[in-house]
């Protein structure tokens, strides 16, 4: 547990080390508090509810009590006041912290993990993490508090208390069967409720799927089946939790049960007074109060620990590789690759690839689905490392440049079309500032402005999660004028087009020839009538590559690409 205080959950109290350290000394200010409360409890019925009690010395054991309850009032309020805010500032850090690990996260991580699984590690995982700020404190209040009560159920009738100390070996040795068995079981919990949050997450992305198939029922059933996981998960923490507070409670009135035998010989043979008794009752029923929230901190810093390992993990995965020292640079001459070989993990993706690519040239990858085209456009920006082979820009490695001065080259332009649930206005912008001319003239080259213009919001529309609000035509061409008002010097067309219907094709075909205009160009095509203007077509067939020339030369070889383009037509 101290390793777990020490190194994991202290670095996130430090900026807030005044707070929690006004947090600390308030326990010890409440537990005085209460000490003094309990102490007020023989005099209440020794003296000032006696019979021969004077009104003056009632109303100065009201007056007693009343000033402890208000001296109380501020110091319970900026105790848990302090501790809520350090948890909640705490919770925002440790998610800010995974979901910025996230964005540089590599690609191939994204590949093998589940989506609810990272939300869960965000969202859940972080909130159990920072109950443990809480259970810290905690389990330096509620000592305190025990300690003074036991100190006044002593001070009260030595005798009686040491009743107590009998059964604490009993208390400690549940508080640590508990705590042991809470975290084993919190690791499943949550492991679970990712599996649970993905499958919400997959449910409701696949709406349409699931209609368009009648597979409601199926859907449901993988949902009922990863909530019936979770919630028997979440049963064997709830049965250890619920186990420990009722023995805590049986200890606890085997305690008092004994009291109250041995009290009432004393009380018998003169040895105690009654308000010396309930002084002592009330200290040890007190004392009561915070074993409990020392066994339920105990539980949650258990649980603490057991999403601490699980974000810690996440946390410890590697990064992408980011050693480039290049950061700005313009392109000025072109991108030559050699001997590129990659893998996704099984068999060779691209084999042994060589081409060319020019400063101001167009040029196109075709082949049948399989043969290496995407994977060269992702290879290209960064997304995946390479292990043999060359791509070199203006002659300098890819390597040499950072990801981010890589990736400002490129504007892509992709199948995989993703809007946010933003306005239109600021899916253009993506967080940059560009005038209204600027704009005007994207929306104007990719044909947007002809249906943004007949939207009673225009450029403030809501388009909704990915877009769906607008159509799939509709929405490759805000891509593409988002794509306009970046300015990169190289674009890359992954298929843009191979979603839409013709209609759609043709407008969106010319507001990508629009978008070219002057600028390098690679493009991965399906309908080969699109590219037969193009400089150079480079034809690939499982990774190699088997052709290249212009449109007129390749259909005049016969070979792969003629068969392509006669299987188009």
């Amino acid at each position: 547990m101290f390793d777990l205080v020490r190194f994991k959950l202290y670095p996130y109290i430090a900026p807030h080390k005044r707070r929690a350290l006004g947090a600390i000394l308030l326990s010890f200010a409440l537990a005085a508090i209460g000490g003094a409360q309990v102490s007020l409890v023989k005099p209440l019925f020794d003296r000032g509810l006696s019979a021969s009690a004077s009104r003056e010395d009632a109303l100065i054991l009201a007056l007693q009590l009343l000033a402890l309850g208000l001296l109380n009032f501020p110091c319970r309020f900026f105790h848990f006041y302090w501790l809520r805010y350090i948890m909640d500032r705490a919770t925002c850090s440790v998610r800010e912290e995974i979901f910025s690990k996230l964005m540089r996260l590599p690609a191939s991580f994204f590949g093998k993990s589940k989506q609810g699984d990272l939300i869960s590690h965000i969202l859940n995982d972080t909130n159990i993490f920072a109950q443990g700020f809480k259970a810290t404190i905690d389990l330096i209040r509620e000592p305190l508090k025990a300690v003074v009560y036991l100190s006044m159920a002593f001070w009260a009738d030595w005798q009686l208390t040491i009743i107590i100390f009998v059964l604490a070996p009993f208390l400690i040795t549940i508080f640590g069967v508990s705590g042991r068995k809470v975290k084993k079981n919190q690791g499943d919990i949550q492991r679970e409720q990712g599996e649970l949050t993905h499958s919400i997450a997959e449910g409701i992305s696949a709406h349409k799927i699931t209609k368009a198939f009648n597979l409601q029922n199926f859907v449901f059933s993988r949902f009922a089946k990863t909530q019936k996981s979770f919630f028997t998960a979440q049963m064997r923490t709830t049965f250890v939790e619920e186990m420990a507070h009722p023995f805590v409670e049986v200890i606890g009135a085997m305690a008092f049960a004994g009291v109250i035998v041995f009290a009432h010989h004393r009380i018998q043979i003169g040895e105690t007074t009654i308000g010396e008794f309930i002084s002592f009752i009330a200290a040890l029923a007190l004392f009561m109060d915070p074993i409990r929230k020392f066994s339920q901190a105990n539980v949650k810093l258990s649980q603490a620990q057991a999403a601490s390992e699980r974000i810690h993990k996440l946390l410890d995965t590697p990064e992408e590789v980011d050693q480039g020292l290049i950061s700005e640079a313009e392109f000025s001459e072109g991108i030559i690759v050699e001997g590129l070989k990659f893998s996704y993990g099984e068999g060779d993706v691209i084999k042994n690839l060589n081409l060319k690519v020019n400063k101001g040239e167009k040029i196109a990858l075709v082949g049948l689905s399989g043969s290496g085209k995407s994977t060269l456009i992702n290879l290209l920006l960064g997304l995946y490392p390479f292990s043999e082979g060359r791509v070199l820009i203006d002659g300098k490695p890819l390597q040499d440049y950072s990801l981010h001065g890589l990736r400002s080259f490129f504007g892509l332009v992709s199948q995989d079309i993703f809007l946010f649930n933003d306005t239109i206005l600021n899916n253009l912008c993506l967080g940059k500032n560009f005038s209204d001319e600027q704009i005007a003239e994207a929306l104007n080259v990719a044909y947007c402005d002809e249906f943004i213009n007949k939207l009673p919001d225009g450029l403030e529309t809501i388009v909704g999660d990915r877009g769906t609000r607008l159509s799939g035509g509709q929405q490759q061409r805000i891509t593409i004028a988002r794509a306009y008002l970046q300015e990169s010097p190289i674009l890359l067309f992954d298929e843009a087009t191979s979603a839409l219907d013709n209609e759609s094709e043709k407008v969106v075909q010319k507001a990508l020839e629009n978008l070219a205009g002057h600028k390098t160009v690679i493009a991965v095509a399906h309908r080969l009538s699109t590219i037969q203007d193009y400089d150079r077509i480079y034809v690939l067939h499982e990774g190699s590559l088997v052709e290249e020339g212009t449109h007129k030369e390749l259909c005049a070889l016969g070979g792969e690409y003629a068969k392509l383009y006669e299987l188009s037509q």
